[in-house]
């Protein structure tokens, strides 16, 4: 009682678990809005990576008022400037509500139901998509102010992909709030932290493939952007479908999805044998040229073997649904 601050009279709710368990919830406590704040304080000598660091360490861990307190009594130009960078680009649903000379507070206006996990991983994975077909474009048309902005969408990916760990992290804390976000069950959170880092590294492939674009000084051949296109979209179309298995939860998709993946590889090594022949028939062809192509072919294959690792996780999460139940009367009969 005394733990959690309630004395007689006090309202409470009772909530029937997942598990058919019943817990009881002091209301004072049932918002996920009422987290405690926090505290952090700022050396005079502190790097501005460190304190974006150390903000989204506090977001990840469920805080929803963050301080940012000088030790020294004055915050620098260039601590300041971090700090508003990294609520403006990484924080979903996050506001500096106040900034004074030795004071930053961040605060989290978002509240969890209005953007549930599941929404937020399809959003992910819609800018990851649009980045690699953009990244593949600006490739075959050699437009550099294409790939400049495809570049600019990764801190897009980024803050949804913060603000679903930061969920997860909370959900672990509160079996309610599992619910709340649109998860089954603790083991949830699990396949959830797969699936988020693998299209998180999805879009850092397709900014990969943007970079190395704007590298790459000479005209493609036009048989050479057809083959990588293939590879591309065999890629993105496995991506799609393994999202849609895990969303939907389904086995059987996401098994058929592994087996799919398997065949990336030698699909990759085709074409660098063509570009090798090409590049042998070729007197104009820069030798640098090929290995941009090359390393592309890998960020391509990257995102494929993604789409495998969220394929796995979802199996993982769902094996229990495949699984013939074998009735209580049975089971004695095979102890036995």
């Amino acid at each position: 009682m005394n733990e959690m601050h309630l004395k007689p009279g006090d309202p409470v709710t009772i909530i029937r678990e997942s598990n058919n368990s019943l817990s009881i919830v002091p209301n004072a406590v049932r918002s996920p809005s009422s987290n405690n704040e926090v505290t952090a304080l700022m050396l005079q000598d502190e790097s501005g990576n460190s304190l974006k660091r150390k903000v989204v360490s506090m977001y990840l861990a469920g805080y929803n008022i963050m301080h940012l307190k000088s030790k020294t009594g004055r915050i620098n130009s260039s601590q300041r400037d971090a700090v508003r960078e990294v609520v403006r680009r990484n924080l979903v649903g996050t506001e500096i509500i106040a900034d004074a000379s030795d004071l930053i507070t961040i605060q989290v206006l978002l509240n969890l139901p209005e953007l549930s996990v599941n929404t937020a991983v399809r959003r992910m994975f819609l800018i990851s998509t649009a980045m690699h077909k953009d990244a593949m474009a600006s490739l075959a048309e050699q437009s550099y102010d294409l790939a400049r902005t495809i570049l600019k969408s990764d801190d897009e990916v980024d803050r949804f992909s913060l603000y679903i760990l930061r969920n997860l992290v909370m959900a672990t804390k509160n079996e309610r709030m599992l619910q709340e976000i649109g998860l089954r069950g603790p083991s949830d959170s699990l396949s959830y932290r797969v699936a988020v880092r693998s299209i998180e590294r999805v879009a850092d492939h397709a900014a990969g493939i943007a970079d190395k674009s704007l590298n790459v000084m000479e005209k493609i051949s036009k048989e050479a952007i057809q083959k990588l296109d293939k590879m591309s979209r065999i890629s993105l179309a496995l991506l799609n479908d393994s999202v849609e298995a895990f969303l939907r939860r389904d086995y059987y998709l996401a098994d058929s999805i592994v087996d799919k993946t398997e065949g990336i590889r030698s699909l990759e090594n085709e074409i660098i044998l063509f570009l090798d022949k090409e590049k042998t028939s070729s007197s104009t062809l820069h030798e640098s040229t090929n290995v941009y192509i090359k390393l592309i072919l890998e960020d391509i294959r990257r995102t494929a073997e993604h789409a495998s690792d969220i394929a796995e996780a979802t199996m993982n999460e769902t094996v229990s649904e495949v699984i013939e139940k074998i009735p209580s009367r049975e089971r004695k009969v095979v102890a036995q």
